[in-house]
C-alpha cells in the first residue's frame, strides 16, 4: 500500500466522522427546540463543508490539503455547537481537544498544529463571549486554557513529528528489505540460468574440444605444406627485390633528366621574360619616334606655309619697288619740266629709282633664295613622309615582335609548369620506387622470418595436441562440478 492509498483512507475515515459530528449536532438542536434558524445555519454550513471534503475525498482532488480543511469544519462545527445550544456545556468545548486528538492518525504534525491554532481562536471566541465565557469558564483564567491546548498540542505534534520519522525509516527498510529479497531472487535466477547455460557449454565444448584436436592435426599437416610454398615465395620475392632496385635505378636518372630540364625551362623563361621586356620598351621608343616625326613632318609644312607667306611679301616688296620706280620716273619728266624749280625734286626721284632698283634686284635675290629653300623643305617633307611610313611599318612590326614574344613567353611558362609536374612526378616515382625496393627488403625478411617462425608453429602445434587432450579430460570435472551446482540450487528452493 502506497502513502496516498494510506491517505485517502484516513481521509475517508475522518469525512465519516465529521459526517457523524454533524448528524449529533442536529439530533442535539432539535432535541433541545433551538430556533429554526439556528438549526438551518448548522445544516447548511454542515452539509457543504462536508460535502465538500467528501467529494475532494472520494474524487481524490488535492488529497493532501483534505487534513487541513477536516480539521477547519471541525472546529467550525464545534463553534456552531456550542453558539446554537442555549446552555451550552463544557463537554461540548472539549470538542476542541478532540479536533486535535483526531489529527494524530494523520502522522503528521502540520494538521494538529492547525487544530491546535483553530483550538485557541474558538476558545478566545467563547471566553471573550460574555454569555459563553460565564457558563463554560465562569472561574478559569484564559491563559490557562492556552497552555492547555499549548501543552497537548505540543505534545501530539512531538509525537506525530517522531511517529513520521519512525514510519518514514520503517518504510525505507522495508523498501530495502524488499529490494534485497528481490536481488537476492535475481541473483539465484542468473545463478540458475548461468549453471544451465554452463551445463550446455560445458556439453558443446567437449564436442568442439574433440573437433578441434582432429583440426589442430590438419592445421599442422597444412603449415607444413605452407612452408613449402614459403620458401618458395621468398626466392620469388628476393627476385623482384633486385629488379625494383633496377627500376629504381632508371627512375633516378630519369628524375635527374626532369631536374636538367626543369632549370632549362626556368632559364627560357627569363631569358624569354627578358626579351618581352626589350622588345617592349623598344616598340615604346619607336613610338616616341613615330610621334617625333610627326611633328617635324607638322614643323615642316608650317615651315613651308611660312616660306609662302614671305615669298607673298616678296612679291608684294617686288610690286611696290616697281610701283616706286614708275612713281620716280613720273617724278624726274614733271621735274624736267618744272626746270631750275624741279632740280631738287629731279634728284630725290633719282634716288628713289635707285632704291626702287636695288629693292627689285634684292626682292629677286630673295624670291630666288626661298624657291631653293622651299625645294629643300619640299625634298625633306618627301624624306619625313618616307621616314614617318617607315616607323609606321617598324611600330607595326614592333607589335608584331611583341605579340609573338608575349605567345613564346606563354608557351615559355606552360612549358616549365609542365616541367615542374613531370618533375614532382618523377621525385613521386622515386620515393613510391625506393619505399617499394624498402619495402621488397622487408617482405623478403619477414618471407625468411616466417619460415622459421613455422617451423615454430609446427612444433607448438603438436605441443597444442597433447593440451587439447587434457582439456578434453578436465571436462569431465567441470561436468560433475555442475551437477553438484544444481543440486545446491534444488536444495535452496
Amino acid at each position: 500500500m502506497n502513502e496516498l492509498t494510506v491517505l485517502d483512507r484516513r481521509n475517508r475515515l475522518y469525512v465519516k466522522i465529521l459526517w457523524g459530528m454533524l448528524l449529533l449536532g442536529i439530533v442535539a438542536d432539535l432535541s433541545a427546540d433551538l430556533p429554526l434558524r439556528m438549526l438551518v445555519i448548522l445544516i447548511v454550513f454542515g452539509g457543504i463543508t462536508c460535502s465538500s471534503a467528501t467529494v475532494m475525498t472520494y474524487k481524490r482532488i488535492m488529497s493532501q490539503y483534505v487534513m487541513y480543511l477536516v480539521s477547519v469544519i471541525l472546529s467550525v462545527i464545534t463553534l456552531l455547537l456550542i453558539v446554537s445550544d442555549p446552555n451550552p456545556i463544557v463537554s461540548t468545548y472539549f470538542l476542541v481537544y478532540v479536533n486535535v486528538a483526531l489529527m494524530t492518525l494523520y502522522s503528521n504534525y502540520k494538521p494538529i498544529l492547525l487544530a491546535g491554532l483553530l483550538g485557541m481562536a474558538t476558545t478566545t471566541y467563547v471566553f471573550l463571549d460574555p454569555k459563553l465565557g460565564d457558563t463554560l469558564f465562569p472561574n478559569d483564567s484564559l491563559l490557562y486554557l492556552y497552555l492547555y491546548l499549548i501543552f497537548l498540542t505540543a505534545a501530539l505534534a512531538t509525537s506525530a513529528r517522531f511517529g513520521e520519522k519512525l514510519q518514514r525509516q520503517v518504510t525505507e527498510e522495508h523498501k530495502q528489505t524488499a529490494a534485497a529479497k528481490e536481488l537476492s531472487d535475481r541473483l539465484v535466477e542468473k545463478l540458475e540460468s548461468s549453471i544451465k547455460v554452463l551445463s550446455e557449454f560445458s556439453t558443446s565444448q567437449k564436442h568442439e574440444v574433440n573437433k578441434t584436436g582432429h583440426i589442430s592435426r590438419e592445421v599442422t599437416a597444412a603449415f607444413q605444406e605452407m612452408s613449402q610454398d614459403i620458401e618458395q615465395q621468398s626466392h620469388a620475392v628476393i627476385s623482384v627485390s633486385g629488379s625494383v632496385h633496377q627500376v629504381d635505378g632508371f627512375i633516378t636518372d630519369l628524375a635527374d633528366g626532369t631536374q636538367r630540364l626543369r632549370s632549362y625551362s626556368a632559364e627560357t623563361a627569363e631569358l624569354t621574360h627578358a626579351g618581352e621586356s626589350r622588345i617592349a620598351a623598344l616598340s615604346e621608343e619607336v613610338g616616341r619616334v613615330r610621334l617625333i616625326i610627326r611633328e617635324t613632318v607638322q614643323l615642316m609644312n608650317a615651315l613651308s606655309e611660312q616660306n609662302d607667306r614671305v615669298s607673298s611679301i616678296i612679291g608684294t616688296i617686288g610690286e611696290i619697288a616697281d610701283q616706286t620706280n614708275l612713281l620716280s620716273l613720273n617724278a624726274a619728266i614733271e621735274a624736267a619740266r618744272a626746270g631750275e624749280h624741279g632740280k631738287g625734286f629731279a634728284i630725290v626721284s633719282q634716288e628713289v629709282r635707285k632704291l626702287a632698283d636695288h629693292s627689285r634686284s634684292a626682292t629677286a635675290e630673295i624670291a630666288s633664295i626661298l624657291d631653293a629653300v622651299r625645294t629643300q623643305i619640299e625634298a625633306v617633307s618627301d624624306e619625313v613622309s618616307r621616314g614617318e611610313i617607315a616607323v609606321e611599318a617598324s611600330h607595326a612590326a614592333c607589335l608584331q615582335v611583341n605579340q609573338i614574344i608575349g605567345n613564346i613567353s606563354g608557351n615559355t611558362d606552360r612549358v616549365k609548369a609542365q616541367a615542374e609536374l613531370a618533375y614532382r612526378s618523377a621525385e613521386s616515382v622515386r620515393e613510391k620506387y625506393s619505399g617499394i625496393a624498402s619495402d621488397s627488403n622487408l617482405i623478403a625478411s619477414a618471407a625468411e622470418r616466417n619460415m622459421s617462425s613455422l617451423e615454430e608453429v609446427c612444433a607448438s602445434l603438436e605441443d597444442q595436441n597433447n593440451k587439447i587432450e587434457g582439456v578434453v579430460d578436465s571436462y569431465g570435472s567441470l561436468d560433475k562440478l555442475v551437477s553438484e551446482l544444481k543440486q545446491l540450487i534444488d536444495r535452496t528452493r
